[in-house]
């Protein structure tokens, strides 16, 4: 193909990374407005002390939800999606049954680890009390409820029905507001626990409604053969369990060293920031996960394709999500109260900072992958365990002495410094280089980041800090828009998109 029909019909790497960002982006930017409307009424009816708490409930149980499921929502979709492609019935029925098997084990083992650690738990976190014990206990069955739903999107991304992975996700959604409303309405502070467990139980209940019709839920958790075939599930995703635990952990630690350092409406006012802006991330590189890791695991060896995908999803990724962190954080003085209450606008600049630091995670997370994909798992576990300890030790140091303030400028030199190690990683172990266009992509909004850095800090609040963020959005969303219309032919794949619809 010469370089002129080329252009014409654009990158189709382009648009697969674009379609692929619209499908799940589109379905997980749903669910987590949803997710903020809930924590809009909760902020409204609990206030930013409620709202530390449940962060403190929230991330004690996902800690230990890590340490024990697995990760299999990830590290199974690979072995049932070989056993789908091959066609083979029999042995497809069999995987879905070790990872059943392996999620019901790994949640009841879980469920029971914290009813026995609950009092050394509660004690630490609150102080020595004794008083919370109890709650963690009516907690546990959320470690088995986590579990299988992990095992269920495993199943159902591996069979490709991905369309009901995103209906499940607005429908848990849904579910949750509906529990979370009236338990907080009628009963206050005494309304997060069964909040909690109800909310677990339902999203269960959802996936399995899905996954049922596909295959009759059977297990055998406590059969030796089985377990040993399932150990292989469990090692392929290794490094990603070891990922998600250390996560986990850093967010844990993030919120009780404040606690600790501060008090439970300060957890609180970081604990909103937070979800701001881990929210993006979340919605936005949903396909990698589901897309792009299985792609660059099956042509690593062929170092020129595997650079270009990386390069491609890197350049992509700068260009979706620039002018959305940008605007956000332009809007976050309105959007603060929106989604929470004013009680929250001591949390903004922080948010602001640290929403600042995502430009760089754009380029990170593609190249991260790079270690996982090939099976090098030393190193990926040594780029997360530096990154999840500096964003801890920053994050919190930050707090301790410039406040919450200080917290955001540690999230944000987390992220700039997580940039430059895994770049000399990927550099020095895999050859790989950041393209030319890509760090163009990157220079052109750093700048445009620092021009709204200034309006929004030594102009706030005033009606030239209003234009100026305006001004730098609309030029960055322009230059996206046309980068992405010149290399990937966007434009026409819309086009397209809706005259099929029509």
């Amino acid at each position: 193909m010469d370089n002129s029909k080329k252009n014409r019909e654009g990158n189709p790497a382009y648009a697969r990374v674009v379609k692929y960002l619209g499908i799940f982006g589109g379905t997980q930017g749903l669910s987590t407005l949803l997710n903020l409307l809930r924590n809009k009424v909760a902020s409204a009816l609990l206030g930013a002390e409620g709202l530390g708490l449940i962060a403190l409930y929230g991330r004690t149980i996902q800690m230990f939800s890590d340490y024990t499921n697995l990760s299999l929502a990830l590290s199974a979709v690979r072995r049932i999606s070989e056993a789908y492609e091959n066609e083979n019935v029999e042995s497809l029925k069999r995987c879905v049954k070790i990872v059943r098997s392996i999620a019901l084990l790994s949640g009841l083992a879980g469920m029971l680890l914290l009813i026995v650690l609950s009092p050394y738990v509660s004690a630490w976190i609150f102080d020595g009390s004794q008083y919370y014990t109890t709650r963690f206990i009516f907690l546990s069955p959320m470690m088995l409820f986590m579990a299988v739903s992990g095992g269920e999107i495993a199943i159902l991304r591996g069979v490709r029905e991905l369309n009901k992975v995103a209906l499940y996700a607005v429908w848990a959604a849904l579910g949750a507001l509906a529990v979370a409303v009236p338990s907080y309405y009628f009963m206050g502070f005494e309304g997060i626990i069964p909040a909690m467990f109800l909310i677990a139980f339902l999203q269960t209940a959802v996936l399995l409604a899905y996954s049922l019709r596909i295959f009759p839920y059977r297990v055998s958790p406590f059969s030796s053969g089985l377990l040993r075939e399932g150990t292989g599930v469990v090692k392929m995703g290794a490094g990603y369990i070891y990922a998600s635990i250390l996560t986990s952990t850093a967010v844990w630690l993030m919120c009780y060293g404040i606690s600790t350092f501060g008090n439970g409406a300060e957890t609180g006012l970081f604990s909103s920031g937070y979800l701001i802006v881990g929210m993006l991330p979340t919605v936005l590189f949903a396909a990698l996960d589901s897309d792009y890791y299985p792609r660059l695991s099956g042509l690593f060896a062929r170092k020129n394709e595997r650079d270009r995908l990386v390069n491609e999803h890197i350049e992509v990724h700068v260009l979706v999500q620039s002018p959305i962190i940008l605007a956000v954080t332009v809007a976050l003085p309105l959007l603060l109260p929106m989604l929470y209450t004013n009680e929250f606008l001591p949390a903004l600049q922080m948010t602001q900072i640290a929403m600042m630091g995502l430009l760089f995670h754009t380029n990170t997370y593609p190249m991260a992958f790079l270690a996982l994909a090939n099976g090098n798992i030393k190193v990926y576990i040594l780029q997360e365990t530096i990154y999840n300890v500096v964003l801890v030790l920053l994050t919190v140091g930050g707090y301790v002495y410039y406040g919450l303030t200080g917290a955001g400028v540690g999230m944000l030199a987390a992220r700039l410094l997580d940039l430059c190690i895994v770049s000399v990683v990927s550099r020095c172990f895999y050859g790989f280089r950041i393209s030319g266009r890509a760090i163009g992509y990157l220079f052109v909004n750093m700048l445009l980041f620092a021009v709204v850095a200034y309006s929004v800090f030594a102009l706030a609040g005033t009606l030239p800090s209003w234009i100026v963020g305006g001004v730098c959005v609309l030029i960055t969303a322009i230059h996206s828009f046309y980068m992405l219309s010149r290399h990937g032919n966007i434009i026409s794949l819309i086009v397209k998109r809706f005259s099929r619809r029509k």
